[in-house]
């Protein structure tokens, strides 16, 4: 694993979050929206240098989800909200989606949004 990863997100750079059973919506056959929002911020994994594969493998390693599913930083851009670089002991790749600066959670819309603008869903 590579020891100094930038704080720095490209706009192209992969975002994968994990969604567990009970926010799928099996009507419409999508996650809910309710995927992202967390009044702690939106727990993610960023590609970085890793491929694809390599990084939903590493989720499905760490915890027992439903199904993955990945989001554009510049999406996440498009929505006006912001990616931080919060790396955990036991996680390098860990990173959180924040409303703002000086907020945590989503707001208003913020969450459909970024749902609406999964770029792919891993079964």
């Amino acid at each position: 694993m590579p020891e100094n990863i930038s704080e720095i997100f490209e706009d192209n750079e992969l975002l994968f979050r994990g969604i567990k059973e009970v926010f799928w919506d099996f009507e419409l056959n999508r996650p809910s929206s309710a995927i992202f929002k967390d009044s702690f911020g939106i727990s993610v994994d960023r590609m970085y240098n890793r491929t694809e594969i390599e990084s939903v493998e590493r989720l499905k390693e760490v915890k027992n989800f439903y199904k993955l599913c990945s989001v554009f930083v510049k999406d996440v851009k498009t929505i006006d909200a912001i990616v931080f670089y919060k790396p955990l002991q036991d996680n390098i790749y860990h990173s959180e989606i924040h409303n703002s600066v000086d907020f945590v959670q989503l707001k208003g819309g913020k969450p459909k949004k970024l749902r609406d603008r999964i770029f792919k869903i891993y079964e």
